[in-house]
């Protein structure tokens, strides 16, 4: 046989392998289908990678892990549909050792309830040593408050490097691709998917019709294949680039929002045919992260304001008359992009922080960090804010003002936790008051305070929008301290704070 003959046949077994694993898979656990049906199945080389939108598979590798044991390839499929029903993909800055290790452990913490004979490697019971001391520390054991854990004890990388190697099973790689440093080349080419080929050797029918080709190549990663529009000068370039990846983080929170109706659709399954133990590790932690989770990133939109950018909108846009008066007239465009468009950001802002002895730096930092990285994710900032950060126990201990995304960023390399005293809100609103009467803080929208909530609040309400964010830690969600009527309560787990920093 040929190269390109063995090549054909490996690719047709390691399809088939694949087939069987995820029948074997379903015929036990039939609540994941809605999961399963989801993803394409698609052939990479590597060894496996999910991002939402596919499951790739080297068909070699696929190949030895069925040689060792025929239930290593339904384990592997288990693992990835984990990190697709809990998002981890979705993942914004963070420690990439750290997060890719807490994803692992926590998709092999739940497998080693659901399916524990699938993962027949001789290293099981190890893994399981380490997921039952963790589990003693962290509850429930999810991605989020795992890494939360490890970031907060100082878990260096070496060590997340050691746990990856004994829990991994897929290529994380692409999730963390857009965090890159652009200015250091990858130790290797990451992996993209390829076309699967069917069992007679053809790319597979279904893969056109889903759009297989290029804008799967472009979702998991690889952009390669997207086709640069003509431009016809000035920054055009970069405007349509922003679009681009403004589309693709679209596609990405609508992806992220079709994996949580799958979720709550398995948490319904499981519940309806009854809770066993097999399956109660998985209840609970879909109870915790679908049910309770908080939506921070929509919370804090809600203190954007109306305004007019000096940029084009390409929403606006009809890419075709362009192109046509680019094919017509040679340089000249038919149509340009509106120069303005409408957008809703954050301008006049404030953000207080409770620096009393009873919340600690490192979840000060990590609220900062988290906010700054929602604000620069969704181009929030208009080009220039109005953005006062102030830390404050019995009295305003420090206050910076923010006007621009350089002052942010450096303002949390060099933050400098200041106070650590007692707690009163009230030097925070007559900061505000006096701000607004001096003209300072025209248009503020709100603000927003990270506190534990025991302290003295102001008599009145104020004239702009107040909320008070708690971090679940020393109180239940529902014990914590009362905050006046006129306040927003907002209460946050580790998880929720460091998810997407």
């Amino acid at each position: 046989m040929t190269a390109d003959e063995l090549n054909k046949r490996e690719s047709e077994l390691a399809a088939k392998v694949m087939a069987l694993s995820i029948g074997k898979l379903l015929l036990k656990q039939h609540f994941f289908s809605a999961a399963v049906g989801r993803l394409q199945l698609r052939q990479i080389k590597g060894t496996m990678l999910t991002d939402g939108r596919a499951l790739g598979y080297d068909p070699a590798y696929i190949l030895r892990r069925y040689k060792a044991d025929d239930a290593l390839p339904v384990h592997d499929c288990l693992h990835a549909l984990m990190h697709n029903i809990f998002r981890h993909w979705n993942v914004g800055y963070v420690r990439q050792p750290l997060w890719d290790a807490a994803c692992d452990i926590a998709a092999e913490a739940l497998i080693g309830d659901i399916s524990p004979d699938t993962a027949n490697d001789g290293r099981a019971e190890e893994r399981m040593k380490i997921i039952q001391d963790f589990a003693l520390e962290v509850k429930p054991l999810t991605a989020e408050k795992l890494y939360a854990y490890m970031d907060r004890n100082d878990f260096s990388d070496e060590q997340a490097a050691e746990y990856s190697a004994l829990f991994s099973v897929d290529d994380h790689r692409p999730w963390h691709r857009n965090r890159l440093d652009p200015e250091k080349e990858p130790e290797s080419e990451l992996p993209h998917f390829f076309p699967e080929f069917d069992g007679e050797g053809e790319k597979s029918d279904r893969d056109m019709k889903s759009g297989g080709g290029q804008d799967d190549s472009r979702d998991s990663g690889d952009d390669a294949n997207i086709t640069e529009v003509p431009q016809g000068g000035g920054d055009s370039a970069n405007d349509i680039e922003k679009w681009l990846d403004e589309k693709h983080n679209a596609d990405k929170s609508e992806l992220a929002e079709q994996w949580k109706e799958i979720a709550k659709q398995i948490q319904s399954e499981l519940e309806s045919f009854g809770r066993g133990s097999d399956t109660q590790r998985l209840i609970d932690v879909l109870e915790r992260v679908d049910c309770e989770k908080t939506d921070y990133s929509a919370f804090l939109r809600r203190f954007a304001v109306s305004g007019e950018l000096m940029r084009p909108d390409m929403d606006a846009f009809d890419i075709g008359y362009y192109c046509y008066g680019l094919d017509l007239y040679g340089d000249v465009a038919l149509i340009e992009p509106p120069e303005h468009r409408e957008v809703r950001r954050i301008k006049d802002f404030v953000i207080a922080i409770d620096t009393s002895g009873s919340v600690s730096g490192k979840a000060v930092h990590d609220f900062v960090q988290k906010t700054y990285t929602i604000l620069k994710s969704e181009e929030s900032f208009f080009s220039r804010v109005n953005i006062h950060i102030l830390q404050c126990d019995t009295r305003i201990e420090d206050c910076a003002v923010i006007n621009s995304e350089e002052d942010i960023e450096r303002y949390i390399d060099d933050l400098e936790i200041k106070g650590l005293g007692g707690t009163d809100f009230r030097p925070v609103f007559e900061y505000v008051d006096g701000q607004l009467a001096e003209g300072r803080l025209s248009g503020l929208k709100g603000l927003i305070y990270f506190t534990d909530g025991v302290g003295a609040f102001p008599e009145k309400a104020p004239d702009y929008e107040t909320a008070f964010i708690f971090l679940e830690g020393d109180y239940e969600r529902n014990d914590r301290p009362a905050v006046p009527p006129w306040a927003i309560k907002l209460v946050l787990e580790e998880g929720d704070v460091l998810d997407g920093i």
